[in-house]
């Protein structure tokens, strides 16, 4: 059967059921009073109609819940052998650094054109010169001093040795003997007494002319021509313009990863970026010891190395560098960034989409990076993508 006839053979029934709900309506209405038999129609009109629209309301079903596959990105776990980078942060500081001081008290006579701020001097150069009067004075009295002293020492010599000759032969008596070889003794004891204030004399007089140890930059200047100085009074700071030390810090967190990881620290090589405006400079430099103790500012461990190329670059003290140091190799090793790593050290992998909790086995961390040793099956897929949702069991679809 069609759907026209279908529709007609409906539309025919319901103008039977409507007629006969007319009449019944009429022989109901007619029994009430005349001024309420229309409103009675009215009411009795809109019951039907919300009784048919109830009857015939089409029944509603409830969807079936549909689970939402999260997107997310992944990565393949792959073992092999690396070498894990620790960044850091440093500064350049001279292999050598000196307070130089007045070792002798005195009027400063002369100073050199190079004692100034940021100038560089060479070894050997002459820096200062305190007034040597009372030094060459001193040095000439103390010599004539070990002259006389000699003479006297050389005829109490005489005496002594010929005080010897005479007791041998039993010309003269032991107290003699004894009496010349005291006198020796005490002249020889004065005499060598003089000798150490001669030398004394000569580094005093030796010292009034003060030199540069080795190549070096000068700051902190504090000596003038003209000025009186006293002993250990503050001339200038020298630090080392040919050798150069790279300094850094490595936190407890580090350094301990190195140690568990077996990785050396002594010899391995270090990278340095020193940033000039728009220019890098990049410095190599081997890591050559580490500090004795725990940096209490930084909770950390300082490491220095010596710079074995500057790049061209003219260095100074105190430049500050990034630093990145090589660690040994790690073998079986696999890199995953710290993201990746949920509360209490877990991982999730994505197994026929659905997220299954891992614990790997952490060799050490560095930076925003985890190194794993196992833990992980070779080739299976970590998720990296982190929300609030991961959980295991959940959903997911790989990107």
């Amino acid at each position: 059967m069609d759907i026209k006839n279908l529709a007609h053979r409906a539309l025919t029934i319901l103008r039977i059921i409507g007629k006969i709900i007319r009449d019944v309506s009429d022989r109901l209405v007619a029994r009430f009073p005349e001024r309420i038999r229309l409103p009675s129609k009215i009411l009795g009109a809109a019951i039907l109609i919300f009784v048919i629209l109830v009857v015939t309301k089409p029944a509603t079903r409830p969807l079936a819940p549909q689970e939402k596959a999260w997107a997310v990105s992944v990565q393949e776990i792959n073992y092999g052998t690396v070498k894990p980078m620790i960044p850091a942060y440093g500064e350049i500081v001279a292999a050598r650094e000196i307070d130089l001081r007045a070792l002798v008290s005195g009027e400063v006579v002369e100073v050199a054109i190079g004692l100034e701020e940021g100038a560089f001097v060479k070894k050997g150069e002459k820096l200062l010169q305190i007034d040597a009067f009372q030094y060459e004075n001193a040095l000439e009295e103390a010599e004539a001093d070990l002259l006389g002293a000699q003479a006297s020492l050389q005829t109490s010599q005489t005496d002594f040795e010929n005080a010897e000759k005479l007791f041998a032969k039993g010309t003269v008596a032991r107290k003699y003997l004894d009496d010349r070889r005291t006198d020796y003794l005490v002249k020889k004891a004065a005499f060598d007494r003089l000798k150490i204030i001669v030398r004394r004399a000569k580094r005093n007089l030796e010292n009034t002319t003060v030199i540069a140890p080795f190549d070096a930059y000068v700051s902190n200047v504090n000596a003038r021509e003209g000025r009186l100085i006293s002993t250990n009074d503050h001339v200038a700071h020298l630090g080392d313009a040919n050798n150069y030390e790279l300094r850094f810090n490595l936190s407890d967190a580090e350094y301990g990863a190195l140690l568990n990881a077996g990785s050396d620290i002594v010899g391995q090589p270090v990278t340095a970026i020193w940033q000039i405006g728009n220019r890098q400079v990049e410095l190599k430099a081997q890591v050559r010891r580490v500090g004795a103790l725990i940096n209490q500012s930084t909770r950390g461990v300082d490491v220095y190395a010596d710079v074995t190329d500057t790049g061209n670059a003219p260095l100074r003290s105190g430049a500050f560098v990034t630093v990145a140091m090589e660690s040994s190799e790690l073998a079986q090793v696999v890199v995953i960034p710290a993201t990746a790593l949920f509360d209490n050290n877990i991982v999730y992998v994505v197994k026929e989409s659905r997220l299954e909790p891992r614990r790997p086995t952490i060799l050490m961390r560095a930076s925003d990076n985890v190194y794993i040793s196992g833990g992980l099956e070779e080739g299976s897929m970590l998720l990296l993508t982190r929300f609030n949702e991961v959980s295991p069991g959940l959903l997911v679809s790989v990107q």
